[in-house]
């Protein structure tokens, strides 16, 4: 594969990139960096990474989509409103938690506090909280933090070692965000995504689980913001993951940072980066990668 005319589009346009990785039919067939490959935050695209680790938990029976927030956690909210006692995991998983802004949550319970203005299910406002939310919903079922239980069961396996992946102020693992890997550990997570979860032969998650969580669950459209959004933010929200053009799928982090899957072509493409201008990087790896797969 050449990749040359992408990486020169790149560069064209002053994008501060990292790293590019491609893989096809499980094989490297381009890469190309412009600093060292070495772990960084790759930021929300750890929420991928939590969407696998619940689908790892509803397998083993320990978690469900239909379990409420307040199951859990009830004993922190004495007299809870409405929507709240709704809430549950699958509205976490789809951003529609109902509450109406972006935030970064510190705790739970600063979580529980903030008052949701929509009923549960029915608005997409991608949120840190929802994702922060539901890690400790899992660690609340399982006994352990969100990075330890994907340390036993995805990390160790992928030949990713014990990564770093930071900690809330009450001790849960953040899931929105925090966790750090290379270029490479992000090519061998999308790869096990296009395996749908099997890995060496090992099923690690269910393929049905990669399914549902890589297919619109949720519309992201907002004529409101139409004019501000590329078309591949908005062809709708799964379970912490976007749905991209030409059948494709991705996890997504602030700064440039992708692991973008396209089954149709057996492909994978991981992207590092340090730029605030993101919508290029994928628009530009349309026109000049995807017409070689």
């Amino acid at each position: 594969m050449r990749i040359t005319s992408y990486i020169e589009a790149l560069d064209r346009q002053q994008l501060q990139m990292d790293g590019l990785l491609v893989l096809q039919q499980g094989r490297q067939i381009g890469a190309h960096r412009w600093t060292p490959d070495t772990h960084r935050n790759v930021y929300s695209v750890s929420k991928s990474f939590t969407s696998i680790a619940v689908g790892m938990a509803i397998g083993e029976g320990k978690l469900a989509l239909t379990d409420r927030v307040l199951d859990a956690f009830g004993d922190r909210v004495p007299n809870p409103a409405p929507r709240l006692s709704a809430l549950t995991l699958e509205h976490l998983l789809t951003m529609s938690r109902g509450y109406p802004q972006f935030t970064r949550p510190r705790t739970v319970a600063e979580v529980l506090a903030q008052p949701l203005r929509y009923d549960p299910g029915t608005v997409f406002v991608y949120d840190n909280a929802s994702t922060f939310l539901a890690s400790a919903l899992l660690t609340k079922a399982t006994g352990q933090t969100l990075r330890a239980f994907l340390v036993e069961r995805l990390f160790s396996n992928l030949g990713i070692p014990d990564p770093v992946w930071a900690e809330s102020e009450d001790g849960f693992t953040l899931g929105a965000t925090g966790l750090e890997l290379s270029t490479e550990e992000l090519g061998v997570f999308g790869q096990f995504l296009l395996q749908r979860g099997n890995w060496q032969g090992t099923q690690l998650v269910a393929a049905q689980w990669i399914d549902g969580a890589t297919r619109t669950q949720i519309p992201t459209l907002n004529p409101r913001f139409k004019d501000s959004l590329a078309p591949d933010y908005d062809l709708g929200y799964g379970y912490q993951f976007w749905i991209c053009r030409h059948g494709a799928y991705r996890c997504d982090g602030k700064a440039g940072q992708f692991v973008v899957v396209l089954p149709r072509q057996e492909a994978v493409v991981a992207i590092t980066a340090h730029e605030v201008r993101m919508k290029p990087i994928l628009s530009l790896l349309w026109e000049h990668i995807l017409p070689q797969l």
